[in-house]
């Protein structure tokens, strides 16, 4: 495992990019908010982790906007546009619920994997066609897919098979994450805390799923 902040990675001073996201409420998904605390308590024993993501900063990422391009911030008639698109969109599409899980040490942090997720690949394609269309095919050179949920950014390095042992005994080690609004944010790095950090500057609510209340006749 090595630092998520190596200078190459590093985004310039006040440099801010557009981001689509899913952030969970863990008052609502509480077996989500025990399962973290839990991931924290272990990634504060290591020395690469020991600065995991706290609650106001967890996310997925459903698209960046201009990921890595040294190009002009999408202006504000553009942004307005993506809000009145996506404002659609979204609204068309019903909430739904991930399974986030199994828990992952990787090259540079810690994630959580997403499972069931075909709801969030559909809605992420869509979002990704409408944002295209407005800033340009190359906006889109980020691929957020398969889903995953950054639970820690390391700022050094070590061997991660011990962690990665100790993380399969974290219980529960998968936990329900209900996505029922998308957030268009303006995020920012903070490699000091190993955290990206977001205003948020819309946010879009999906659609209440419709439910089947017919009765069966058993007679």
């Amino acid at each position: 495992m090595k630092s998520a902040f190596q200078p190459e990675r590093l985004w310039p001073r006040g440099h801010r990019e557009l981001n689509l996201l899913v952030t969970p409420d863990l008052h609502r998904d509480d077996d989500l908010a025990i399962m973290l605390t839990r991931i924290r308590t272990l990634l504060k024993q290591h020395p690469a982790t020991d600065r995991p993501v706290p609650d106001e900063w967890v996310h997925l990422t459903v698209q960046s906007i201009n990921h890595g391009l040294a190009r002009e911030p999408v202006g504000p008639a553009a942004r307005t546009r993506l809000i009145e698109e996506l404002a659609g969109l979204f609204a068309s599409l019903p909430s739904f619920s991930l399974l986030l899980g199994s828990l992952l040490a990787y090259n540079t942090g810690v994630l959580a994997d997403v499972h069931y997720d075909e709801p969030f690949n559909d809605l992420v394609n869509r979002a990704r066609t409408i944002i295209a269309t407005i800033c340009g095919q190359d906006s889109i050179g980020h691929d957020s897919t398969p889903g995953h949920m950054a639970l820690a950014y390391a700022h050094g390095e070590q061997e991660t098979d011990t962690l990665q042992r100790q993380l399969r005994r974290i219980r529960p080690s998968h936990a329900t994450l209900t996505v029922d609004s998308i957030v268009l944010a303006e995020v920012q790095q903070d490699p000091a805390q190993c955290v990206y950090r977001w205003n948020v500057l819309h946010r879009f609510p999906l659609a209440i799923p419709v439910r089947d209340n017919r009765t069966v006749n058993t007679r």
